[in-house]
């Protein structure tokens, strides 16, 4: 059946609905919990028979992300973020009520849901601080900037999580600040971790402009590696529209934080693509994938003691959430 309240969605999404006819569709992510804004895309689950790639695309003026899952994913995931996303899901058709079940199942476990997700996070958070640490140890600058700031986004994620509240990538500081009222040493911790002192509009140009150089070298990659690119360049104009909508509110710190994200992202992705190799040999050599100049426009070339700094501030938030946990 389709969902009366969720007249302007199924209009958008009618092409994925005429597409996988059969298939219950929902819209999760920022604009099932009305937290969206005009460069939002909408985050949309299909419920399919056989196992997808994740992708995205735009129709008309907007953007879609679409995440494909079979029903038994769908009622119970194993991945507790995914529980946390489908306890709230808005049902654009759900003829087998499929997921109007699959809401209510995980809604009732949501702060269990939570609980495991935190932990999860934090100890990835954990992990990757040493890494950072070790890279540092080394003087391996790039490594250790890297993985200082893939830890802040694994913490902030892991302390959102424990107040039982879904991380949105494009809204993380707002949550971070909503959230940490009282206690603002969690918020400052990631803040330097992440490095967003570098925030302002040239930061997040350049950014936008190294995110959108190493997207097109994960197209390549991904292209040369498996049948689909996992790098649609939908995906880098919905990366785009968020951070000139952010650029325009002056909400510089966001848009620097959101692109982050991006970064570690695609260079998590890079790395996979390239098992045997670390970031700094990725931006050595004849053979390199990434030049000095993209290095600088990502973000990554902040100097031993600034990293030093970010990195004790973050371990010392990240062991004090452990302790609460």
């Amino acid at each position: 059946m389709m969902k009366a309240n969720a007249g302007p969605a199924a209009v958008v999404l009618r092409p994925i609905l005429d597409t996988y006819m059969d298939s219950a569709v929902a819209v999760i992510g920022c604009n099932s919990r009305g937290i969206g804004r005009y460069s939002c895309e909408l985050d949309v689950v299909v419920v399919a028979g056989e196992r997808r790639t994740p992708t995205s695309l735009r129709i008309g003026d907007v953007f879609i992300d679409i995440r494909f899952a079979s029903e038994k994913e769908v009622l119970k995931p194993t991945n507790p973020e995914h529980a946390m996303s489908m306890a709230t899901a808005k049902p654009v058709r759900d003829t087998s009520l499929i997921l109007s079940t699959s809401s209510a199942a995980n809604f009732a476990v949501i702060a269990e849901s939570a609980r495991k997700a935190s932990g999860i996070r934090l100890a990835s958070a954990l992990k990757i601080l040493g890494r950072a640490e070790s890279a540092l140890a080394k003087s391996t600058l790039i490594d250790a900037d890297f993985w200082l700031l893939a830890a802040s986004y694994e913490f902030a994620y892991a302390l959102l999580l424990s107040k039982e509240v879904i991380p949105s990538p494009s809204h993380l500081l707002a949550q971070l600040r909503e959230n940490s009222k009282g206690n603002p040493r969690g918020f400052e911790g990631m803040s330097m971790g992440a490095g967003l002192e570098s925030a302002g509009r040239a930061g997040c140009g350049a950014r936008l402009d190294g995110v959108t150089v190493l997207h097109d070298v994960l197209r390549e990659g991904s292209k040369e590696a498996t049948a689909e690119s996992e790098w649609p360049k939908a995906r880098t104009e919905i990366v785009a529209a968020k951070a000139g909508e952010l650029v325009t509110r002056v909400e510089l710190a966001e848009c620097y934080s959101f692109l982050g994200q991006e970064v570690v992202d695609g260079m998590i992705a890079l790395l996979r693509l390239h098992p045997k190799r670390t970031l700094a040999s990725l931006t050595e050599g004849k053979d390199r994938l990434l030049g000095e100049r993209l290095v600088r426009q990502l973000g990554l070339s902040r100097s031993e003691k600034v990293a030093r700094s970010g990195l004790d501030a973050l371990r010392q938030q990240v062991s004090l959430l452990a302790r609460k946990s």
